[in-house]
């Protein structure tokens, strides 16, 4: 499978970036980390929480376009290799058993650009998460940001993915 730069298409007609079927658009992290500085705590806490649904559930969608359902083995390879072509830092997975997975993310574009909201801010990378540790899991998961870079308080952000 190519990679995802080389799949995605710029549609200068339509003014979109496409990967197949799939619509992206380019997004200052400053800017989108922003939107939760301005929020109050409870506002933000809500926020966080619909960005990552939100992301688990259109995910779920992308990553099932990047690997056959027979291949499911390889989707964390995929995944690992395709989020620093969409700006999401340098991801490490390791799946130690057949009910956890845990990533290590170095330059998380959240983390970076969080200023002075406190840790943790990587929701997109947990709803991310939360959809192919399913697929790769089996069934549904619970994931954890345990670490996070925001705030210069760690050099990466760590999270851990359990099966429910």
């Amino acid at each position: 499978m190519a990679g995802f730069r080389e799949r995605l298409h710029f549609d200068s007609g339509t003014g979109a970036y496409l990967d197949g079927d799939i619509r992206y658009m380019l997004i200052r992290p400053d800017a989108l980390m922003g939107l939760f500085a301005r929020l109050s705590d409870s506002a933000r806490a809500e926020a966080f929480a619909a960005i990552a649904d939100s992301i688990t559930e259109r995910g779920r969608h992308s990553a099932s376009t990047y690997v056959a359902p027979e291949e499911i083995d390889k989707l964390l390879h995929v995944i690992a290799e395709s989020a620093p072509q969409l700006g999401w830092g340098i991801w490490a997975f390791t799946h130690p058993d057949d009910q956890t997975i845990t990533l290590e993310v170095r330059n998380s574009p959240f983390a970076h650009a969080a200023g002075d909201l406190p840790p943790p801010v990587c929701f997109p990378i947990v709803g991310m998460l939360r959809a192919v540790g399913a697929m790769v899991l089996g069934g549904p998961v619970v994931v954890s940001e345990d670490a996070c870079a925001a705030g210069g308080g760690e050099e990466v952000c760590r999270f851990t993915i359990r099966r429910e």
